[in-house]
């Protein structure tokens, strides 16, 4: 499906998604009608998790898939700990995030996943250290087990809450990036570059999209004040979108791209957008 939200607005987009929050079966016809070629199954709601996923739900999910030629992303739940310092919460994670993978394959969606966080960590250094290698022990085992189902991975950043400790999420800034992704080599692990998360904690998402452009896969649209994940529009906050559009064309990326922002509609946001 092609959308004219792309070609009249987003020539570099091969797709467009915005998370509504909804049930699958209720996001999908939303995204339809606001002129969307993907939607969100969002796996942290309640209601959308493993399981909520019955073989009849998945078979009646299809048979919309094919009426209205939407195609799914599923977004994996969040609050996953893949990236736990505690060994046992991590191998847990994974045998549930295994299932999110059999429902993404069942669905024709690729799998977006999240470093998950730590809470209140005696030696923080070493905690965190800990939480990040155990992030990549996750990531190997998902991405062996999703290629057989030839399911991909998405790889999504979270926000780098520098001042509420004792809480730290996984997976937060360029230092943590390059740590992943020199360590993860599977074909089908890519980056899922949530530009608002990458915005909060003095982060740099247009250096992130300069580095990581031929492994990014995705880009979600929000902006924040840089201290907190506010999912405000485009031009309400502290993003320079005009640099990232610049950026975005001059290294030829295309990619799809979802917009998480929740003052605006898809055609305002992709308006916004185009003319940053």
């Amino acid at each position: 499906m092609t959308s004219p939200l792309m070609n009249n607005y987003l020539n570099f987009a091969s797709g467009i998604a915005h998370q509504q929050y909804l049930p699958a079966e209720e996001g999908i016809v939303k995204a339809y009608n606001d002129g969307c070629t993907h939607w969100y199954v969002d796996g942290s709601l309640h209601g959308e998790m493993v399981p909520d996923w019955s073989s009849e739900r998945i078979e009646n999910l299809n048979n919309l898939i094919k009426k209205y030629n939407v195609q799914p992303i599923f977004h994996g739940n969040f609050k996953a700990p893949l990236g736990s310092d505690v060994d046992y919460l991590r191998e847990a994670a994974v045998t549930y995030v295994k299932q999110e993978i059999d429902i993404a394959a069942k669905i024709g969606a690729p799998l977006v996943i999240h470093g998950g966080g730590i809470v209140e960590p005696k030696k923080i250094v070493l905690a965190k250290q800990k939480a990040l290698d155990n992030y990549i022990l996750s990531i190997k085992e998902l991405a062996e087990y999703a290629a057989e189902k030839s399911v991909d991975i998405y790889l999504e950043n979270l926000s780098n809450y520098k001042h509420y400790r004792p809480f730290h999420y996984v997976f937060t800034h360029m230092e943590e990036y390059d740590y992943v992704f020199n360590k993860i080599d599977h074909k089908n692990v890519y980056f899922f570059l949530d530009a608002g998360h990458a915005n909060v904690g003095e982060g740099d998402p247009i250096a992130v999209v300069e580095k990581y452009h031929q492994k990014i896969k995705g880009i979600s649209f929000s902006n924040n004040n840089g201290e907190q994940d506010q999912h405000f529009s485009i031009s309400r906050g502290t993003v320079n979108y005009s640099d990232f559009i610049e950026t975005i064309h001059r290294n030829n990326w295309k990619g799809l791209v979802a917009f998480e922002v929740r003052d605006k509609s898809t055609l305002d946001s992709v308006k916004e957008l185009a003319s940053a």
